[in-house]
C-alpha cells in the first residue's frame, strides 16, 4: 500500500523534522489515525518530496527521522490557465481537475460577460479555499509542485500586462476559424484562455488578436468553460509531452 502523504511547506522542515499545519494534522490524527512510528511521505510544493515517521508532541503532530526521496522536478513544460470566473462549484472543480492534469499557475478573469463578481471583503478568504483545493488535488495526483492561483484581474489589465510576453499564448473562441487541432508549433511556455458562460465579447477577442493571441476553436460545439478548460488542457499536455 502507497504510503500516505501530506503537504508541509518547506519552511516547516528544519533538522530533520516536519511539523504538520492544523489541517493536514487533523486529517492524519483524526481521519487516517495513523499511530506514531508509521510511515508517511511529505511534499514541499516546491519540487521535493520526503518519507518520515510519524511523531505526536502534546498537541502537534510531528514527521521525523526526515529523508529526502525526489529532486525537482523537470520543469521543461509551463502551462497557464486563465479562465473566466464562472459559478463557484464548477470554478473550484475546474481548479481541482486542471491541477491533476499538470496546469503551474492559474490567472483567475474578469471578462465582459462572466456574471461572477468576487467582494473585496471575500477575496483573501476565496483564494486561500482556492490554494487549499490545488494544494490537495496536488497531493493526490502525486505532484511535487503545487500550482500558483493569482488573484482575478479585469481583461483589460491581463493584456496590458507583459508578464507573459515571451509565451506561446491562445485564446479559445467560439468564432475562431482555426482550430485546436491545427495548433502550430508549440512552446515550452503556453498560456491558454478560455471565456465565461456568455463567451467573449467581440471586443474582447479583437483586443486579444492585437495583443498577439492566436484565437482558435474547439470545434462546432459551445462548451462549458470548464469542459472547454479541461479538454483544451489535455490536447496542450499531449502536444508538449510530445516535444
Amino acid at each position: 500500500m502507497p504510503r500516505r502523504r501530506f503537504f508541509v511547506p518547506k519552511d516547516r522542515i528544519r533538522d530533520g523534522i516536519a511539523v504538520l499545519a492544523p489541517d493536514q494534522a487533523h486529517h492524519l490524527r483524526a481521519v487516517l489515525r495513523l499511530q506514531p512510528g508509521e510511515e508517511v511521505e511529505l511534499f514541499d510544493g516546491e519540487g521535493f518530496s520526503y518519507s518520515g515517521k510519524v511523531e505526536y508532541r502534546g498537541a502537534d503532530t510531528h514527521i521525523g527521522t526526515i529523508k529526502k526521496l525526489e529532486q525537482l522536478e523537470a520543469c521543461k513544460n509551463t502551462l497557464v490557465l486563465a479562465p473566466a470566473l464562472i459559478k463557484t462549484d464548477r470554478f473550484e472543480w475546474m481548479l481541482e481537475k486542471s491541477t491533476e492534469l499538470g496546469v503551474n499557475q492559474f490567472v483567475p478573469l474578469q471578462t465582459r460577460f462572466a456574471k461572477v463578481h468576487i467582494p473585496g471583503a471575500r477575496l483573501a478568504a476565496r483564494l486561500e479555499r482556492w490554494q487549499r483545493i490545488v494544494t490537495e488535488a496536488s497531493k493526490q495526483s502525486r505532484r511535487l509542485t503545487v500550482p500558483k492561483i493569482q488573484a482575478p484581474v479585469t481583461w483589460d489589465k491581463f493584456l496590458a500586462s507583459q508578464e507573459y510576453a515571451v509565451y506561446a499564448r491562445f485564446m479559445l473562441y467560439e468564432k475562431a476559424s482555426e482550430r485546436i487541432s491545427a495548433l502550430p508549433a508549440i512552446k515550452d511556455r503556453m498560456l491558454l484562455c478560455v471565456g465565461p458562460e456568455g463567451g467573449w465579447e467581440d471586443s474582447e477577442a479583437q483586443a486579444a488578436r492585437n495583443a498577439g493571441f492566436k484565437l482558435i476553436s474547439m470545434g462546432s460545439r459551445i462548451l462549458r468553460t470548464e469542459t472547454a478548460a479541461l479538454a483544451a488542457v489535455s490536447i496542450f499536455q499531449f502536444l508538449l509531452d510530445q516535444r
